[in-house]
């Protein structure tokens, strides 16, 4: 299927499959957060990929084939696909690299689009465990180097709110602050939901999505300075330790609030869901609850966090807060029941402060807990705020 080989056959088929083959992948990988959110934003990915048919030689062109002749080959079982799939990821990955070459280039949406399918590509297949982080490295230098209003308008949103999810991730995994809680990506973020309450199918529902993802973001940034905290001599912990726990202790407050806002919003939803429209209109049953179900794990993930942030700070309440962490966590899923062996270790955190309880952030986006395209692993990931792409535990 590549065009040096048939390039009129090639042309020809892939031009016009394109659009419906990627359509058919978002709808399998990223089934809930697409129908939830597709009309939150200005031009949706099937909708920018249909503007594109026809673009044959272009980088983010190549990364999409990449993906749909990856979804392909998992689909039919055609393994010669996945070969084809991976030189045109080379490929995409060689065409952005001269777009970066150039300060405009850059700033544009073909540059951040690309970055983000490769992202996407590299997380199903996983060649390496912090491959994808380095993707999302230079996905958070774009988004940054674009500013902020840039994600506001046009494809710029859709673009944003896909990977939002991811960096929330890639800050836990790392240790370190996530930059969208800086005060101008927050406004971005409070602006998106003002828009989003505009809406004819707005909702209380969406409203308390929009709300728990600006708490969830904070928390690789509270996570990285009670480590910090912990590390320094009790002299100087004495001052600085009382309006963290404060803080910390806010925001919980804040999520548990949202996620009784959500509860009575999915319940609120549920029962006018046979009147026509109902109060999120033509949305399938099967799509909200399906996205219900992710993100309250995403809720529930980042409370159980905050909860373990607080034991650190204040151990008095350890007793309590973990009986509240049993009732907040979901059964494990059976390919999650045991770390498998292999030769690939999982990124952890690593530790900063002996003596004190420990926080751990095992990376779940590894070898050894890929799916594949085929699966709606992606859809997961970005639902839950990107809680599920982490296991976090706490250690004496």
């Amino acid at each position: 299927m590549d065009e040096s080989v048939s390039p009129s056959l090639t042309v020809t088929a892939v031009s016009a499959q394109q659009t419906q083959i990627f359509t058919n992948y978002v709808l399998t990988a990223f089934p809930c957060f697409f129908k939830c959110t597709e009309t939150r934003v200005p031009v949706n990915w099937v909708e920018y990929v249909d503007r594109r048919r026809g673009a044959m030689n272009s980088c983010f062109d190549w990364a999409i084939r990449a993906c749909t002749l990856s979804y392909t080959a998992s689909l039919y079982d055609i393994p010669e696909f996945n070969d084809v799939a991976r030189s045109f990821y080379t490929r995409s990955l060689a065409g952005l690299a001269g777009l970066l070459a150039d300060e405009s280039s850059a700033k544009s949406d073909e540059a951040l689009s690309t970055a983000i399918v490769l992202a996407v590509f590299e997380k199903h297949h996983c060649t390496g465990p912090e491959a994808w982080i380095h993707h999302a490295h230079g996905i958070r230098a774009l988004l940054k180097l674009r500013g902020p209003r840039a994600h506001l308008y046009g494809f710029g949103r859709a673009m944003y709110i896909v990977y939002r999810p991811m960096l929330v991730s890639a800050a836990l995994i790392e240790g370190e602050a996530c930059f969208l809680e800086e005060p101008e990506w927050q406004t971005l973020n409070e602006q998106i939901s003002d828009d989003n309450a505009k809406l004819p199918d707005s909702s209380l529902y969406t409203d308390v999505v929009d709300r728990g993802l600006r708490e969830i973001i904070k928390i690789p940034g509270y996570v990285k300075r009670v480590r910090e905290l912990l590390s320094l001599p009790l002299t100087k912990r004495a001052k600085l330790e009382p309006p963290l726990l404060q803080s910390v202790q806010a925001t919980r407050a804040a999520l548990r609030g949202i996620h009784t806002e959500f509860g009575v919003a999915i319940s609120m939803l549920r029962a006018g869901h046979s009147k026509p429209r109902g109060f999120i209109g033509p949305l399938p049953q099967f799509f909200f609850e399906g996205y219900s179900a992710h993100v309250t794990r995403g809720v529930h993930a980042g409370l159980t966090i905050l909860n373990y942030l607080v034991i650190m700070l204040d151990p008095s309440q350890r007793e309590t807060l973990q009986k509240e962490a049993r009732l907040l966590s979901n059964p494990p899923s059976p390919e999650s029941v045991v770390s498998p062996a292999s030769e690939y270790s999982s990124p952890e955190t690593p530790s900063s402060s002996p003596g004190h309880p420990q926080l751990v952030v095992e990376s779940l986006i590894t070898p050894d807990y890929k799916q594949g395209p085929t699966t709606d692993w992606m859809d997961q990931l970005t639902s839950s705020m990107g809680m599920d792409g982490v296991r976090v535990r706490i250690v004496d």
